[in-house]
Parts: C-alpha cells; sequence; structure tokens
C-alpha cells in the first residue's frame, strides 16, 4: 500500500465540516447496464444507505458531485435525500464554490473518489479517501483506501468504520478514570511519532529536500537578503518562532541575519485585513517589503490557505527563492513549488506541525555551522 494509507486511521468528526461522494465508481463499481432501449442502469450497494444515515446522525452535511449529469444519478441522491450536482466539468471549482456558498471549509471536507478526474479535488481537500480498486493514482494520494471496492458498501465502511465521535470519546476518557487506557493512548501518540521520524530517516528524497532548503537560506543570508516566512495557525508560531532563531541565534554566537516572519505586526495585520481581505495579510506586506535575493519560506499543514497561495503568487512574480513545508498530500502549494517543498507523509496535523519545527530546528543549525565560524 502507498505511504499515504493508514489502515488504522480514524477520522474525528470535530475534524469535518462536509463530505462527498463520487458516484461512479464510488456508490457503483463504475459498470454501466444498457437495455435495448438506450435506458442506462447501474448497480448500487444498499449498505451505503446505511452508511450516510449514520453519517447524518453525527449532523454532518453530505453531498454527491459528478462530472456527468444522469437521471440514475438524480434517482439515487432523491432515494438518500442528499444534495447532488451533476454536470460538474471542474470538480474542484464547484466543490470550492458550494463550500464558501454554505461555509464549509475546504480543508475539513471529506471527499471519496475513484479516477483521475477527482485527482484535483482530492488534492484539495483535507480528507481525500478511495475505494480499494480506484486509480494508481488517487490511491497515492488517499490518506485512508477502503477495504471495499467501488460500489461494495464504501460508504458504508467509511460510517461504519472510519468516523469517530471524538467529543464522546473524550468525555468517556475523562469520566472512566481508566488509566491503563490513558497509557496506552499516550504510547500509541508517541508510537506514531517515533514511526514518522523513523520513515523520514529512510527517505532519501525528504534528506535531500532538507540539505536543499538549507543551502537556499545560506545562499540569501550571503547575498544579504531577508528570509521572510509565514503560516496560519499553529504553523504561524512556527514561522515566527523559525525567524527569531535567525535574528537571535540558534546555537552558536554569531551576527544576527535578517529573518522577519509575515503578519507580526498587528497593526499591519488588521488594517490589510480589515480595509482588503484577510488573503491579502501576506501577500501585501511582502510586496511592500521584498526586495532582489530574499526568500519566502512557507508553513502549512494542508497547503491549500489562500493567504498563502497569493503570497507564494508575490514572491513568485518578484522572483524570490521560495520553499514550502508541507502535510497531508501538499495541497494546491505544492503546484506552485512542486519541486521546492518537503511534503510530511501525515494527515496528522499535529505531527505534521511536529515535523515542521523539527526540520527548521535541523535547517538552522546546518546554517549556523557553515556561516557561524
Amino acid at each position: 500500500m502507498p505511504k499515504s494509507c493508514f489502515v488504522n486511521l480514524i477520522i474525528p468528526v470535530s475534524k469535518v465540516d462536509l463530505v462527498v461522494y463520487d458516484f461512479d465508481g464510488v456508490m457503483t463499481n463504475n459498470l454501466v447496464a444498457i437495455a435495448q432501449n438506450n435506458v442506462e442502469s447501474v448497480q448500487c450497494n444498499r449498505g451505503d444507505g446505511l452508511g450516510i444515515r449514520m453519517v447524518k446522525g453525527f449532523d454532518i452535511p453530505q453531498l454527491i458531485l459528478s462530472t456527468e449529469t444522469n437521471p440514475v444519478v438524480t434517482a439515487r441522491a432523491n432515494k438518500l435525500k442528499l444534495p447532488v450536482i451533476q454536470g460538474a466539468e471542474n470538480k474542484l471549482r464547484s466543490l470550492t464554490e458550494y463550500c464558501q456558498a454554505n461555509h464549509y471549509n475546504l480543508s475539513k471536507t471529506v471527499y471519496i473518489g475513484n479516477d483521475l478526474n477527482d485527482l484535483e479535488v482530492m488534492q484539495a481537500v483535507g480528507w481525500p479517501i478511495c475505494p480499494a480498486d480506484a486509480h494508481p493514482k488517487i490511491r497515492q494520494l488517499s490518506c485512508i483506501i477502503t477495504q471495499a471496492r467501488g460500489g461494495e458498501g464504501v460508504v458504508r465502511e467509511f460510517g461504519e468504520k472510519l468516523l469517530v465521535d471524538d467529543v464522546v470519546e473524550t468525555k468517556h476518557i475523562v469520566n472512566s478514570h481508566s488509566k491503563p487506557s490513558v497509557l496506552t493512548e499516550v504510547k500509541a501518540q508517541l508510537q506514531d511519532s517515533i514511526d514518522l521520524r523513523v520513515s523520514l530517516l529512510g527517505s532519501p528524497n525528504l534528506l535531500s529536500k532538507i540539505i536543499e532548503l538549507s543551502d537556499l537560506l545560506i545562499t540569501c543570508i550571503q547575498a544579504g537578503g531577508c528570509i521572510f516566512w509565514a503560516g496560519n495557525g499553529g504553523s504561524f508560531a512556527d514561522a515566527q518562532h523559525l525567524a527569531a532563531e535567525l535574528v537571535g541565534r540558534f546555537m552558536r554566537e554569531r551576527e544576527p541575519w535578517a529573518s522577519i516572519c509575515l503578519g507580526t505586526n498587528s497593526s499591519t495585520f488588521s488594517s490589510i485585513s480589515n480595509d482588503y481581505d484577510f488573503s491579502q495579510v501576506f501577500s501585501r506586506e511582502l510586496q511592500a517589503l521584498c526586495k532582489p535575493n530574499d526568500a519566502l519560506i512557507l508553513l502549512s499543514t494542508s497547503g491549500n490557505s489562500r493567504n498563502l497561495l497569493n503570497v507564494a503568487k508575490v514572491a513568485l512574480e518578484n522572483d524570490l527563492k521560495i520553499f514550502a513545508l508541507l502535510g497531508k498530500s501538499g495541497g494546491q502549494l505544492a503546484y506552485y513549488v512542486p519541486s521546492q517543498s518537503i511534503v510530511v507523509p501525515s494527515y496528522h496535523t499535529a505531527r505534521i506541525q511536529e515535523i515542521h519545527i523539527m526540520l527548521g530546528h535541523i535547517v538552522c543549525d546546518l546554517v549556523e555551522q557553515s556561516l557561524a565560524r
């Protein structure tokens, strides 16, 4: 199985805004029967209806998204009492517009797809899932590959086995006072972190990317440039942390190096958000401050934040060196900098952030070893 497939992965309900199903190849086996009167028919699994009711039990909205316009899809959607978008030539655009209209977050969207026309949208969502018989490229980027094949109960398996009410689970742990179960969870979390680090240690490509990032910073500093950092939430804190390591020091006494975490000036941050848009908070600041020989380092667990996509665009337009620390499938940022990025092979946000700060510390140490002599 591909590295991105986590057999025991479950998805916390609190991390899901929307569940989206492709129709052909997910709810069906991707085969079609054509009668003599040219009427098409497909075969669906009754168990999927129960899976959909299970998801509804968590109060999670659901949607069928199909490239084709077909009465069969309409009939099945009506039977399941689900909204449906048909004739979606660009699934990512259709889903993005749907999410924006209904205030859903793409990074908290589950998408279950099976073929190449699902590739772009599955790279953009936070939880890409596919059946066991999906196209190899879809299997490669999916965080979960079901045991069921298309049309054989994929949705039932998702609703029954892969979703967990984390609020109920947390209450159970707190109220049960079951020390063995808590200890088991602690050990599992530590082992998960260890396993991820071991996988990185065995990846020649990732190791070479760490050296590539340190070389980028060394070149920028030697040329008198400034290293800009950007991220959101926990990644913003990590960006600020790593910028401070360069301005102050990491492990060695040396001269200070120019480094700025975008967004740390609260007046600039709030005025741009208020007068323009939150998606421009980093890009407008970078446009005002950047100069030749500067570099931009992006930190994102999803790779889909609009403010990071916009600042990456400004950096590329101004010929800045750029590198991204990403996670999950890499998201849309991986398209901006396909060869200048490290994608942590995990769908666990906390694990991704832990690796990002570890990699940042390694890079700071490599830079100081090279320049602070």
